[in-house]
């Protein structure tokens, strides 16, 4: 599947709004650790790959960076090693985190987020709120998702997520950073730098 997505910072006003009439369809509370290189390897190339709740996950972009002009997020979501050693093209040593070490990949931060998930109009809508490890730092953010199982479903997906979210009021033409780049916006400014002058983050 390919997650069509966009984040927007919500009003008290804003969100009551969006959330009136939704179906909603639990919470939960998620333990991401996010992995990369001393150098950025991955993040840079717009590869988001974490932990997350003792599972490896892999979101690779859909496009490369020169051609991410799009209004949403848009990622193949991984979830196999297999699959994350063919796109991160790693030399499988069969044992994952020694093929993760040799390759200097290694844990850069972990966030806890309290996750209350909606269903409207056929839209996936979460509300997260993020705190930090060994940091004070928090975030909160919502995202309106939509699955789509092509990439020739992307433009017209993206299209309805953004008049869904002008019926709300919702900004759609600001760029609200993810809950990692927030962070390391806030905490780790050489690899929010970084991010930036690879066109990942504008």
């Amino acid at each position: 599947m390919i997650e069509i997505e966009k984040k927007f910072l919500l009003t008290d006003a804003q969100q009551q709004a969006l959330l009136d009439g939704s179906r909603e369809l639990g919470q939960k509370t998620v333990e991401d650790s996010y992995l990369d290189t001393d150098d950025y390897q991955l993040t840079t190339q717009d590869y988001w790959f974490r932990l997350r709740d003792g599972a490896y996950e892999l979101k690779a972009p859909l496009r490369s960076i020169s051609e991410l002009n799009s209004a949403t997020n848009r990622y193949h979501e991984l979830t196999t090693v297999e699959e994350i050693c063919q796109e991160l093209d790693l030399n499988s040593t069969g044992d994952f985190n020694s093929t993760l070490s040799i390759a200097g990949i290694k844990r850069f931060m972990t966030c806890l987020t309290n996750r209350t998930s909606y269903e409207k109009q056929g839209f996936h809508i979460d509300i997260d709120t993020a705190t930090y490890l060994d940091s004070h730092f928090e975030y909160a953010v919502a995202e309106i998702e939509l699955l789509v199982n092509d990439e020739s479903e992307a433009d017209e997906a993206e299209r309805r997520i953004i008049e869904f979210a002008k019926k709300f009021d919702l900004t759609t033409d600001r760029v609200v950073l993810g809950k990692v780049a927030a962070y390391l916006k806030a905490e780790s400014t050489g690899h929010y730098d970084a991010l930036v002058k690879a066109g990942v983050l504008k």
